[in-house]
């Protein structure tokens, strides 16, 4: 099961999750605070925008600093096996304020994120979904190597949301971790 971090209140370290007979589970983070409550950064780039404007004032980097915070926080509580597409706010905010993933202070929320998903144990998502449409993974393919290095588990899913999507990018992804665990 997927898990959304909704904050300390609600997320997978909440004893209900804890109490599911679950074979795994994947923490994710979709939504952040605003001060009229959480906000989903998810889904197509149009959404996200109109919903810097409306809860955030188009100020990126604040929206980009609370996810990883977000994503921090909820790596701290704990609860789960799996953080999913870790770095997935990469790609909306890429599209907000393109490269902005090459600017080192985001570079340096990614690298703390991997320090802390180092630390805890936890297995990541290789998200394929992007794949075919955006050309992407989540995380993004520069960190694969810091995590294969750091003996972190890397776990290949579709995040498919449509039956016909399951392998959707399976195979590149899988190429690609293999020609990188050998070297």
């Amino acid at each position: 099961m997927e898990i959304d971090y909704l904050g300390s209140e609600w997320g997978p370290s909440n004893p209900y999750f804890a109490a599911l007979p679950l074979d795994y589970r994947i923490g994710s983070v979709h939504f952040i605070p605003s001060a009229e409550g959480m906000v989903d950064l998810d889904g197509r780039f149009e959404s996200f925008k109109g919903k810097m404007a409306r809860y955030f004032d188009n100020d990126i980097e604040s929206v980009v600093r609370s996810f990883y915070s977000q994503t921090n926080d909820m790596i701290s509580a704990g609860g789960f096996d799996i953080i999913g597409h870790f770095d997935k706010i990469g790609h909306n905010a890429g599209h907000f304020l393109p490269g902005i993933e090459g600017e080192k202070w985001y570079e340096s929320l990614v690298n703390d994120t991997i320090d802390n998903i180092v630390d805890s144990g936890i297995a990541v998502e290789i998200n394929t979904k992007a794949l075919a449409d955006h050309r992407r993974f989540f995380p993004s393919r520069k960190y694969w190597r810091r995590l294969i290095d750091a003996g972190v588990t890397l776990v290949v899913n579709s995040d498919a949301h449509y039956p016909e999507l399951i392998n959707a990018g399976r195979e590149e992804a899988l190429s690609i971790v293999n020609s990188l665990v050998g070297k």
